[in-house]
C-alpha cells in the first residue's frame, strides 16, 4: 500500500452501513482509537494526545494526535468505506516529520483494516487512491 501523503483506500464490503460502522468501531477502538464524531454517512476516530502534539509536534512519539476520517456509502448489498487522508494530515502540528508520521500511521492502519475485512470474508473490492 502506498503511504505517501494524499493517499487512501476505498474498501467495498458485504455489509449494511450500520453493520459496517459497527465493524469499523470494533476495529478502531480495538487499536486504541476513540470515536471523535459521527454523522450521516461518516465517522471519524482519533488517537493520541492533542495537547502533547501541540507542545511537542512530531516529537510526541506514540502520543502523536491523528484523526481518521471515514465516509460510508451504501450500495446494493454492500457498503463502500472511504478512508482518505490529505497531504495536510499531521502537518499542522508536526511539520514535515508529522506529515510523514501521519501518512505512515494511516497507511498501516488502512492495511490492517483491509486484512481484517478480508479475513472476515467481508471484503469485496479495494481501490487505492
Amino acid at each position: 500500500m502506498r503511504t505517501h501523503p494524499g493517499s487512501g483506500v476505498v474498501l467495498t464490503v458485504r455489509a449494511e452501513p450500520d453493520a459496517a460502522e459497527a465493524l469499523l468501531e470494533e476495529f478502531f477502538t480495538g487499536r486504541g482509537w476513540s470515536v471523535a464524531e459521527r454523522g450521516p454517512g461518516r465517522v471519524s476516530y482519533e488517537i493520541g494526545s492533542r495537547r502533547r502534539t501541540v507542545f511537542l509536534g512530531a516529537l510526541a512519539g506514540s502520543a502523536f494526535h491523528l484523526t481518521a476520517p471515514l465516509e460510508l456509502r451504501e450500495g446494493p448489498g454492500v457498503t463502500e468505506i472511504r478512508y482518505l487522508w490529505g497531504d495536510s494530515a499531521g502537518r499542522a502540528l508536526g511539520g514535515l516529520r508529522g506529515r510523514a508520521r501521519a501518512a505512515r500511521t494511516h497507511g498501516e492502519t488502512a492495511a490492517a483494516l483491509e486484512r481484517k475485512l478480508e479475513a472476515d470474508g467481508r471484503l469485496v473490492r479495494v481501490r487505492r487512491s
